[in-house]
């Protein structure tokens, strides 16, 4: 009779101890909740303001105006602006697991909120006014990222001074809503 009533007592004292465990443990993550609140506060603002560093489908022709803009504030002349259509950037997916017999669960893929806008651009001009205008287009308010430069030669040209030509690609980034 009494080691039914022993064996009873102690497991309910296991039991005791383990729910004072995840008591504690609970009590940890309560305690943090504040933390991450703050960190979901400061996520939100920082997309917020990434959001208004990209244009939206309307705003894309007035931003490659100003492209074309500060090139000619700096003394460059266009041989070539082409704009290309938007690339859609499809997130990485993460890499698979190595020696798994079940199959995985399919893991969730964020989606792009931005689509890629590049445009091929060939430009003569001055050394100096060729890197003005890149200057000048990492000053605009929207984000504008240059790649692939390629300068050729220096030549002389009757009136200009040095001319170089060269070709580049300029990217931008459109906001989108996948949501529509």
């Amino acid at each position: 009779f009494f080691q039914a009533i022993l064996a009873k007592q102690m497991a309910l004292g296991t039991k005791l101890t383990e729910m004072k465990q995840q008591i504690v443990e609970k009590e940890k993550v309560v305690a943090q909740l504040d933390k991450y609140i703050r960190e979901i506060n400061a996520l939100k603002q920082s997309f917020t303001f990434a959001l208004l560093k990209l244009p939206n489908a309307r705003e894309i022709a007035g931003l490659l105006a100003s492209v074309v803009l500060s090139g000619q504030e700096a003394g460059v002349d266009f041989l070539l602006f082409e704009p290309k259509p938007p690339e859609v950037k499809k997130p990485e997916a993460p890499p698979k697991p190595v020696n798994v017999k079940a199959p995985p669960a399919k893991p969730a893929v964020p989606e792009k909120f931005y689509d890629e806008i590049p445009i091929k651009v060939q430009l003569a001009g001055g050394f100096h006014n060729t890197v003005s205008f890149y200057a000048k287009i990492a000053k605009l308010s929207r984000i504008v990222n240059v790649e692939e430069i390629v300068m050729g030669d220096a030549k002389d040209v009757m009136g200009r001074g040095r001319i170089v030509r060269t070709s580049c690609t300029v990217k931008t980034y459109m906001f989108v809503d996948r949501k529509q």
